[in-house]
């Protein structure tokens, strides 16, 4: 009786655990695949039970010990190196970064990547990109530098932007070093690696730095901050992976360095409605989206704001550097490839970015990765899937450098 007891309660346990752990993918993934990600997953989320508990017991804040587990995990499922890449890390001007050159063409004029990796600006590394770092190279041939920029909340923005611009105009002035071809290089990056990538790239214009930047390659970008409530933040609110209150902690880390306002972010209320309505018919304008990303959508009504809080953070919120759909001037840009994910609370900001860059008159191409997720390109060498969709940046990138 007492074994069946104890089995009875380890079998509700389980399915316990199962039901908490569920981490449901999109249509077009294998069995396997998904049976990969839910491992993940329950990796993931028993991760954020472990920082909870940490943090309660003062081992640490908690952004502090979610960093650590974090990037412990992503580093951990780094699949096996790829065939012709060396890599080496070093300094630029005071930023740490990864050198990846293919190990076959040392003696070439190569392009060269910039890459910026994501995290939300509060988490990530260079260790938790390696395998993108290294595809990138294997697969295009050119030098990728990854940079090991300043994060939230310790250091939130402009930090991170300043870094990545620092690094990146060492790396385009010292080119030769590297045997690369300054006027061959891209900047590109992850989620907010992307934001990061259009803000280098917006910066650089700005001041008429020398060398001009051939592409952006903006990953799934964040491309503002003052509208939680797009189509794909409501459609795609609970995931996967990537959820809607997550990018409103990260905001509320990247523009203030603590998340005390967190429910107005969340709520919308860090944004006035007079605001808000002035631009629903400009840069936010839900129309120029294309008509299946607004099946189902009913527009929720503007809150009324915390205008003390919209004043105290809008000069942030609004800066282009961190909110490239809200630039006044997005023309003369480097040419743009701008990948999105269905499934993705990201995808509607990423294509009203690239849509504002077309009506700017610059080149663009979007891609739209029907069944992808937030963040597909870290499951490249785990998700058949994924490399499928990631040949689709490292093709146009080899094509178009």
């Amino acid at each position: 009786m007492g074994l069946k007891r104890v089995l009875v309660v380890c079998a509700i346990l389980v399915a316990a655990l199962s039901y908490w752990t569920y981490a449901p993918l999109p249509p077009g993934y294998s069995t396997l695949s998904r049976t990969k990600y839910q491992l993940m997953m329950t990796s993931w989320k028993l991760a954020e039970v472990l920082t909870d508990i940490g943090s309660y017991l003062g081992f640490g804040t908690h952004e502090q010990l979610f960093r650590r587990a974090s990037e412990f995990l992503l580093s951990k499922t780094q699949p096996a190196d790829a065939e012709g890449v060396v890599s080496r890390e070093t300094v630029f001007d005071g930023i740490r970064v990864r050198i990846y050159e293919p190990s076959n063409a040392l003696h070439k004029s190569l392009p060269g990547i910039m890459y910026y990796h994501g995290g939300g600006w509060t988490f990530g590394s260079i260790d938790t990109v390696d395998s993108i770092a290294q595809r990138l190279c294997h697969e295009t041939k050119a030098v990728v530098v990854s940079v090991d920029y300043r994060m939230a909340p310790e250091f939130p923005f402009p930090a991170a932007i300043d870094d990545c611009t620092t690094a990146t105009k060492y790396f385009m002035e010292n080119a030769a070093r590297f045997k690369v071809d300054p006027n061959r290089i891209a900047v590109a990056g992850d989620s907010a690696g992307g934001n990061l990538a259009a803000a280098v790239s917006l910066r650089l214009r700005d001041e008429k730095f020398p060398i001009r930047i051939k592409l952006q390659v903006l990953i799934y970008p964040v491309t503002q901050g003052l509208d939680f409530n797009l189509p794909s933040m409501i459609q795609h609110k609970d995931g996967p992976f990537l959820t809607r209150d997550m990018m409103t902690f990260f905001t509320a880390m990247y523009i203030e360095g603590k998340h005390d306002h967190i429910d107005d972010y969340s709520n919308n209320r860090h944004v006035t409605k007079s605001f808000r309505q002035s631009i629903a018919k400009t840069y936010m304008n839900l129309e120029k989206l294309p008509k299946e990303f607004l099946s189902g959508y009913v527009k929720p009504d503007f809150p009324d704001g915390d205008e003390k809080l919209w004043n105290k953070i809008k000069g942030k919120l609004l800066n282009p550097y961190y909110s490239p759909l809200a630039a006044d001037n997005l023309e003369n840009l480097p040419d743009a490839y701008v990948f999105t994910a269905n499934y993705d609370p990201l995808r509607d900001e990423g294509w009203l970015y690239a849509i504002k860059l077309k009506e700017a008159k610059n080149r663009v191409t979007i891609y739209n990765a029907e069944n992808g997720f937030h963040p597909i390109a870290n499951f490249i060498g785990i998700l058949p899937e994924s490399d499928l969709e990631f040949a689709e940046i490292t093709k146009f990138v080899a094509d178009n450098l």
